[in-house]
């Protein structure tokens, strides 16, 4: 009986981790193919264009998010009602991004819409998980990844490269009724933002420089050596983000946690060892995949192996910005993010002018070493202020 109860209260301990784990598997899985079909389909030139305007899109949502993401995370799980606000906030916000891309890119709509879209996405993603609604959440973001791929294929088809762009826009706004629905049946006060004034401005800043240091390197590979090479490098990239899965899987469970202030050392354990082993199989298997499934592509396998290896200190700055952030010391975070970019951009532009892309990987792998470095010394040193 005892041996009962305990599996019994395991499960009911990890059974949100597990809901989110099968989402983030599934929908980050679905991604993956899509987008692993997509350059088989495309080839390298394309891909690397497609890439590059996606780039652009996610950069314009980040500025628009302002960092409310993990603002409406923290504070909902601390039964915070937030929400209306930042919802209002960030919708206008990313109304005014789209427009002037909407302008900039002669009039095209489909970066614009994927910025408003993406924005009312993170915004509903987000507060799920800090509500603990697990189930919903899978529900959504396996949903969106479907609707994703039919719309994004299907137009790619009928109107070109555009049409992926635009697939992946339109996938985002069905979920709007719930923005809807939380203005009609609750009261926006902005005072509820005034007052934690300092963590969202932290959250945003870091949020900045994050999505600087994870897209900036699209622009500036694309005119310094070509989409074709962009393409093999995104390739690269795509399955650094599938290993990046457990990382953030966990990061979207421990968050919350550490916004209780609950504790999760064993687990947190438990993902860096499942990420040195996604290290060392992406090293011994991306030469042996990618010239049997990707022939245009082989330039890429380098990229993986080096990029694999940066999956080490992402997932420890992971662990550690969850750390932070539950607790409201986003300064750390902020610093951290800093360091990733001050090392990470001119190391792309100075190692790709020597190496390539590779040059580029290593530039990552440099931009997330030293960021992780930085965040374990400093929760160290609050360790020990503490004690």
């Amino acid at each position: 009986m005892k041996i009962l109860e305990k599996i019994k209260t395991l499960y009911q301990n990890f059974k949100g981790l597990t809901t989110i784990g099968a989402a983030t598997f599934i929908s980050n899985g679905l991604g993956g193919l899509f987008w692993f079909y997509m350059a088989s389909l495309m080839g390298t030139e394309a891909y690397g264009q497609v890439s590059y305007f996606l780039a652009i899109g996610i950069i314009g949502s980040r500025i628009s998010l302002l960092g409310f993401a993990n603002t409406i995370m923290v504070y909902s799980a601390k039964g915070v009602k937030i929400q209306p606000p930042i919802y209002l906030i960030a919708i206008l916000g990313s109304v005014i991004t789209s427009l002037i891309l909407f302008f900039v890119f002669l009039y095209d709509a489909s970066i614009s819409l994927y910025v408003i879209g993406f924005v009312i996405f993170s915004l509903i993603t987000s507060d799920l998980l800090g509500r603990k609604q697990y189930r919903s959440y899978a529900k959504y973001l396996i949903s969106q990844k479907i609707i994703l791929i039919i719309l994004s294929v299907s137009l790619y088809h009928v109107i070109g490269l555009i049409g992926v762009i635009l697939g992946i826009a339109i996938s985002f706004l069905p979920y709007s009724f719930v923005i809807y629905k939380e203005f009609k049946n609750t009261k926006i006060d902005f005072s509820l933002v005034r007052s934690r004034a300092k963590f969202i401005t932290n959250s945003f800043a870091t949020d900045l420089t994050g999505v600087f240091g994870g897209y900036l390197d699209k622009l500036l590979i694309a005119p310094m050596l070509g989409f074709a090479l962009l393409g093999n490098y995104q390739l690269g990239i795509q399955f650094m983000l599938i290993f990046e899965i457990v990382p953030i899987m966990f990061y979207q469970y421990l968050l919350p946690k550490d916004a209780r202030n609950e504790s999760n050392t064993n687990l947190k354990k438990i993902i860096m060892l499942i990420s040195v082993v996604l290290c060392v199989l992406a090293i011994i298997l991306s030469p042996i995949v990618i010239p049997i499934l990707f022939p245009e592509f082989t330039e890429a396998v380098s990229v993986i192996q080096i990029l694999s290896i940066a999956i080490i200190p992402f997932t420890v700055t992971t662990i550690l910005n969850s750390q932070f952030f539950g607790t409201e010391r986003t300064r750390f975070v902020l610093i951290g993010s800093i360091i990733l970019v001050s090392v990470q951009i001119p190391s792309i532009i100075g190692l790709a002018a020597l190496y390539g892309i590779n040059g580029a990987a290593i530039g990552i792998l440099l931009g997330n070493t030293c960021q992780a470095i930085y965040l374990i010394l400093s929760y160290k040193f609050l360790k020990n202020k503490i004690v």
